[in-house]
């Protein structure tokens, strides 16, 4: 029996040179296996979530996205691709680097670096973080912002502006609605009597704050006031009784005829205007409820309408040879203004409701009249009394 061939021999019937060409051929291929594997675990791979691959080198992986070149072009430029986009990467050293929705902070608060091991970090630099102002909480009370209101009420004269004149001498001691000098009252230049009546008072005022510190809140009041005030029923009779009959009885003897009969038709009234600004303070005991005080001061205007009388008889009569008609005869008081001065304070409830006591006050001012009929219309002014309004008033207040 013949015996098998060692690995060394060569079998009968083949030739020796194709036996080598056999054995290189086998050699070169099991180089060329090892060498492609090598290439492909040399690669690391990018497994997106739309399930494709990326070829690549990853260079650097940061917070917010993965820093790759093209494994076919690693001299090529560098892209990047954001970390929600990719669920892992295989490295070529075998490690995987999972990557899941906690991965991917919205608002990282500092920014790291994954880097493979092969590939050196790149430095980071320091963001600059910008320090911002604590917001400042809004405050519960209305009156910490600018609030406008509308106020009304009464206005009570105290003081001679509610006084009246008590005696009358003569047509002289009275020039509706103030008594002028005379043996009663001095010199014009004394401060008379008003003789006016508890009238309406209103205001609107704007509130401008400026500091809040607790439950104390400062501001500034911008106000316009309105006093309206009439004659006292006992001072209209005491008026009629002395100036009807006078003035009638004078012109009938001075012109020689009997053609006047004067009767009061309107009495004066008061209207006082001022606009103010000062300084107010608010307390909040509770948030539905405050306490308030304001002083303001500024410009009073002082205006008191005429007074009017109309001749029942018709009041034609000749002088000098001339013909005359004195139909009407009226005082007509000139406007002036004066300093004027308010102080009070109240409760505000719910923010937005107001009760308050307001005392208004101005320095006195020297009033003139003229007087207006048929032929003294163009006469010179007349000084009256002097007048000082004060008036004490009680108001209710709607805030906006």
């Amino acid at each position: 029996m013949r015996p098998l061939p060692s690995k060394t021999e060569v079998p009968d019937g083949i030739e020796l040179g194709k036996y080598k060409m056999k054995m290189h051929r086998n050699i070169l291929l099991a180089v060329i296996l090892l060498f492609s594997a090598g290439v492909v675990t040399a690669q690391d791979v990018i497994l997106k979530k739309d399930n494709t691959t990326v070829l690549s080198k990853v260079l650097e992986i940061t917070s917010t996205e993965i820093k790759y070149k093209k494994w076919s072009n690693q001299e090529g430029p560098t892209y990047s691709i954001n970390r929600s986009e990719v669920t892992r990467i295989n490295f070529q050293n075998g490690d995987v680097e999972q990557f899941t929705e906690q991965n991917v902070p919205v608002t990282p608060p500092q920014q790291t670096v994954v880097t493979h091991p092969e590939v050196q970090a790149a430095p980071i630099q320091p963001q600059p973080q910008t320090e911002s102002k604590p917001e400042k909480p809004k405050s519960p009370y209305a009156r910490s912002r600018m609030q406008f209101s509308l106020n009304g009420g009464v206005a009570i004269p105290v003081g001679k502006f509610g006084t009246t004149a008590k005696t009358y001498n003569s047509l002289v001691d009275f020039c509706a609605p103030f008594q002028i000098f005379s043996e009663n009252t001095g010199t014009s230049s004394q401060v008379g009597v008003g003789a006016a009546k508890t009238g309406f008072s209103g205001s609107m005022k704007l509130h401008m704050p400026f500091y809040e510190r607790g439950k104390s809140i400062i501001g500034v009041p911008l106000k316009f006031n309105i006093l309206f005030n009439g004659i006292m029923d006992s001072e209209k009779q005491a008026y009629k009784s002395i100036i009807e009959p006078a003035l009638s009885e004078t012109l009938n003897e001075e012109y020689g005829v009997y053609a006047f009969d004067f009767k009061v038709s309107e009495f004066s009234r008061y209207w006082i205007f001022s606009i103010m600004t000062g300084i107010d303070y608010t307390y909040y005991i509770s948030k539905p409820f405050a306490l308030f005080a304001e002083g303001t001061m500024g410009l009073s205007i002082n205006h008191v309408t005429s007074t009017q009388l109309q001749n029942r008889l018709g009041g034609t009569y000749i002088a000098q040879y001339s013909v005359y008609s004195m139909k009407e005869f009226n005082f007509n008081y000139n406007t002036k203004a004066t300093f004027a001065y308010e102080i009070g304070g109240g409760v505000l409830l719910f923010n937005h409701l107001s009760i308050g006591v307001f005392y208004m006050g101005n320095s006195p001012v020297q009033l003139s009249y003229n007087i207006d009929a048929a032929n003294i219309s163009d006469g010179p002014d007349m000084l009256a009394q002097k007048l000082q309004v004060s008036a004490l008033s009680i108001q209710l207040g709607v805030h906006f």
